[in-house]
């Protein structure tokens, strides 16, 4: 492994990109099925294979990507990767879990509860 590892920078932001977008087709396929009745589950049910697989592949590429590009600054292998865990883990969770909240939001209220001008 050549250090600094740019390549693999590189092939980590490309497959993060492409789980990103697996991710947002199968978001608006899901809020899609649920808006015209043709899905029986709950929208707030995020725990499907559709929905996880992505997400974790953007997540394990958010990780290779941190934990690598850490390494550029001169910080250890070991280092940069335990940071990039402890980053990725935190920031993954939080909108992992966010996002259940805004479609449960979405599930209960429609999309006028997603409005940020009512708020003011």
């Amino acid at each position: 492994m050549p250090d600094p590892p740019y390549v693999l920078i590189g092939v980590a932001a490309l497959c993060g990109l492409a789980c990103g977008k697996a991710f947002e087709v199968s978001i608006k396929r899901k809020t899609k099925e649920w808006f015209q009745g043709n899905s029986s589950r709950s929208l707030s049910t995020v725990n499907e294979v559709r929905l996880v697989i992505p997400y974790l592949g953007i997540c394990f590429c958010s990780w290779v990507f941190v934990g690598s590009a850490l390494t550029t600054f001169a910080v250890p292998w070991i280092i940069g990767f335990a940071m990039s865990t402890i980053v990725v883990l935190s920031s993954g969770l939080l909108v992992w879990f966010q996002l259940k909240r805004l479609l449960k939001a979405l599930e209960e209220g429609g999309s006028e509860a997603l409005e940020i001008n009512s708020l003011f």
